[in-house]
């Protein structure tokens, strides 16, 4: 066999090897999407059940209003429970867009476009812990009437303000450190450790595996 054939039949096995690893790719890169897009069908179920719940919850804080108004409640009880209205329908809002975005990423074959859904889903999930956090003043002013501040300015004065004031920064914190970036802490971690999150983590993963071996 003279080097001229010799040259031929590597190439050849070089043609075949390239096509099996090609072949391998591909059906590797077709089971991690289809486990990707799996992983976020719990995800996909608790948010349909919270944008249902929600949309009751709203109604029923929608009637609490109407009977405040109605009735000539405290400003504080009304402009609490309107501020928690105005979150709760926020929160459905970007719910929605979530159920947007995992049901483009289920009609997604391209891995880069479903990595920047998923990041966007990621945000999104965070935006509205921190948005809900952000209302946390109002568990602690809906109780508060214009007839114990004119009696008790003291008491008002020395308890109840501190009180606001402490939740109002909790509030805020939270809102401003609900970031990617602390989500090795164990605050974080507490905070985002149900079905629903960890549904968006494990399909991001399946994702990564797939860069991960194109890589090596």
């Amino acid at each position: 066999m003279d080097n001229i054939e010799m040259i031929n039949l590597w190439k050849q096995y070089d043609e075949k090897l390239e096509k099996s690893l090609s072949l391998n790719r591909k059906i590797i890169t077709e089971l991690q999407l289809q486990k990707a897009k799996g992983a976020l069908k719990p995800t996909k179920r608790i948010k349909k059940w919270a944008v249902f719940i929600g949309i009751l919850y709203v109604i029923f804080l929608g009637m609490i209003i109407y009977g405040a108004i109605k009735h000539h409640a405290s400003i504080f009880f009304t402009a609490s429970i309107v501020i928690h209205l105005l979150v709760s329908v926020t929160a459905i809002a970007l719910y929605i867009r979530q159920l947007y975005l995992i049901n483009q990423i289920d009609n997604s074959e391209n891995v880069i476009e479903m990595q920047q859904k998923l990041a966007n889903l990621k945000s999104l999930s965070l935006t509205i812990v921190g948005i809900s956090f952000l209302q946390m003043p109002v568990f602690t002013t809906w109780f508060i009437t214009e007839k114990w501040i004119i009696e008790a300015p003291l008491n008002f004065a020395l308890i109840q303000v501190p009180i606001v004031l402490a939740f109002t920064a909790a509030g805020i914190w939270l809102y401003k450190n609900i970031n990617i970036k602390n989500i090795d802490k164990k605050w974080f971690k507490l905070l985002f450790s149900g079905p629903e999150w960890n549904g968006t983590i494990k399909s991001a993963m399946f994702l990564e595996e797939i860069e991960s071996f194109k890589h090596n």
